[in-house]
């Protein structure tokens, strides 16, 4: 075979050129085009070969996401829509005074204290520091729309604006511990 069908397609080789930064592309795009042309093509064949380059252009995608922030601003919007919930719940909750009313109260006040702090954290732009309250509260978010959730699935009366914020909970909790998770290693991702 010529050196010409044992690369990945340029495209591909252009794509993967596109997510990492400057420093790393040479080397980089010039490992896997090495491992490609030697390794991967010899033993599995041209398409399995393609598919493998893909799955490791596939690799760099989730940082690219992260770096580009598109995680925050699904952490921001979900944040200000369960911190504005929350306050009408808790008001809701007050004004009406259904029985049981002073628990729910609580937890709308919760939701509202994650969401808040949520907010002025992303907009502050503070990463570091004690981040020890986000697993708490990712993981009170989470527990708080399951549990929403499924109480109001197996309720009477099905109501569907808690399907959405229960949802929408969980994803805020999700989408933290994403943040308190995110992998720091971004020295090759642009």
């Amino acid at each position: 075979m010529s050196r010409g069908t044992q690369a990945p397609p340029r495209w591909a080789e252009a794509l993967l050129e596109q997510l990492l930064a400057a420093r790393a592309r040479e080397t980089v795009v010039g490992d896997l085009r090495e491992e490609y042309a030697e390794s991967v093509v010899v033993q599995r064949g041209r398409l399995l070969a393609d598919l493998w380059y893909l799955r490791q252009i596939w690799s760099f995608v989730p940082r690219r996401l992260f770096r580009k922030r598109i995680e925050g601003k699904m952490l921001l919007s979900t944040s200000f829509f369960t911190l504005a919930c929350s306050c009408w719940l808790a008001t809701m909750e007050m004004v009406l005074r259904h029985p049981g009313f002073g628990p729910r109260i609580v937890v709308a006040l919760c939701i509202a204290l994650i969401s808040l702090a949520t907010i002025l954290g992303r907009l502050a732009y503070v990463e570091g520091g004690n981040e020890g309250w986000r697993w708490a509260g990712a993981l009170l978010l989470i527990g708080i729309g399951c549990q929403a959730f499924l109480r109001n699935v197996r309720a009477a009366h099905f109501e569907g604006f808690v399907v959405v914020i229960s949802l929408v909970l969980v994803v805020q909790g999700v989408l933290l511990l994403f943040r308190r998770l995110q992998i720091r290693s971004d020295e090759y991702v642009v």
